[in-house]
């Protein structure tokens, strides 16, 4: 009988790679339309640009010294030695496509590396830069994880995203066209957002095709608009258990094929502002997946899916 109540990155990998498989994190300096000038300065509601860089950087610092340390403490950690070089920093597209093919070629030669993992928006995906992924994915494994944040218009415009879900839609269309393996990016628990509205996120990864999903549970993070509005009172955060109800409401609406490529996410505990219940990761996981247990429910029961139906990991 099948145990899983939700498809696992770990699940996937293994059965992809035949082995655990981990993500090691690279800064590459990018930043996006939201930032520079292109569509606005302030960025995103929830975004702080030093939240995504990993521990280890340090401005101006080489790719390939950035997976000599980010490997070795995987290593030294999991016992393995094949990573997927995971480009998290900002829009890991949105430059212009020769300087981004050396950053990509760069990881790609890093003894171990399997692929790439690559972070961006819906609305930066120039075809030349869609050539470049096309090419690089007949070669190697290629995830393309889109931050579509919501399937609701109103909750991206008050996230101040500067796209649309059409632009989501259409960004998943120009990747599968080329056969490029995508995953999406979404947040759950935003204030003002249904819960009603979020199933139409949920929707929204099912139609899209996509290979994944990443969850996010909002959390606020300091010298962010977000953390402004969380000072004045304009809003509560959810409380553990109703971040996991939510959680498993939105596993329940989705295709068990689509990879959980996580269910919870965390910021750096010295950027925090709330919930402080967010820091321990672990524990956001072991919570939902209790949810699921206490249901009795599993990734796609409401679509009518039986538990058997979520891949497990092949003998």
């Amino acid at each position: 009988m099948n145990k899983n109540r939700y498809y696992s990155l770990n699940s996937y990998f293994r059965n992809t790679f035949g082995e655990k498989v981990y993500k090691v994190s690279i800064a590459g300096g990018f930043t996006c339309p939201t930032r520079d000038g292109t569509k606005g300065t302030a960025g995103c509601t929830f975004c702080n640009p030093a939240g995504s860089e990993p521990l280890h950087y340090k401005p101006g610092m080489s790719v390939t010294r950035q997976l000599e340390l980010a490997s070795e403490y995987v290593r030294e950690r999991h016992e393995t030695d094949h990573f997927l070089a995971y480009f998290q920093d900002y829009t890991t597209t949105y430059r212009d496509v020769k300087s981004l093919e050396k950053l990509y070629r760069q990881a790609l030669d890093f003894p171990g590396i399997l692929g790439l993992s690559l972070c961006t928006r819906p609305d930066c995906l120039d075809e030349d830069v869609l050539d470049l992924l096309e090419d690089i994915s007949r070669e190697t494994f290629v995830w393309v994880e889109l931050g579509v944040q919501s399937g609701c218009d109103l909750t991206l415009v008050r996230m101040n995203r500067g796209h649309t879900v059409y632009d989501s839609k259409k960004a998943f269309e120009k990747l599968h066209a080329r056969n490029i393996r995508t995953a999406a990016h979404v947040i759950l628990g935003y204030p003002g957002e249904t819960a009603e509205e979020a199933m139409t996120t949920a929707d929204l990864v099912n139609r899209s095709g996509t290979a994944g999903v990443k969850l996010q549970n909002l959390h606020v993070v300091k010298n962010t608009l977000l953390a402004d509005q969380y000072s004045r009172g304009e809003f509560t955060l959810m409380e553990k258990s109703e971040y996991a109800e939510l959680a498993a409401d939105f596993l329940e609406h989705i295709r068990p094929d689509i990879v959980v490529q996580r269910v919870t996410g965390e910021a750096p505990p010295r950027m925090l502002v709330a919930p402080q219940w967010a820091i321990n990761k672990l524990a956001v996981m072991n919570r939902v997946r209790r949810e699921l247990m206490y249901r009795d429910s599993w990734q796609g029961k409401h679509l009518g899916y039986s538990m058997e139906e979520i891949p497990s990991v092949a003998d």
